[in-house]
């Protein structure tokens, strides 16, 4: 049996996204180069900032889940969009 999923969708850059999935960092290899919030704050959802010298996600409920952080981080420390849920944040949040 399949299941059917609903999900809340955006359009950017003439794409369809699925709301909900966020970046993971790892603090260890993130350097706080700024090259992922600069692409995020430049495309528009503004999710990323850096705090105590590493990327996290402060805005997460604004990300649109298309990966460009991943794209930008040239340590690859941004390695998995993960589901989130707004009434139950990931602890590293």
């Amino acid at each position: 049996m399949s299941k059917k999923l609903e999900v809340e969708t955006v359009e950017a850059f003439g794409r369809t996204f699925a709301k909900g999935n966020i970046p993971e960092i790892s603090p260890v290899r993130c350097m706080g180069c700024r090259n992922c919030v600069n692409l995020c704050r430049k495309l528009g959802p503004t999710v990323l900032d850096i705090v105590d010298g590493v990327a996290r996600p402060v805005h997460p409920e604004n990300c649109i889940s298309d990966g460009a952080c991943m794209v930008a981080c040239p340590t690859k420390a941004i390695f998995l969009m993960s589901r989130y849920d707004l009434s139950a944040p990931p602890a590293a949040l």
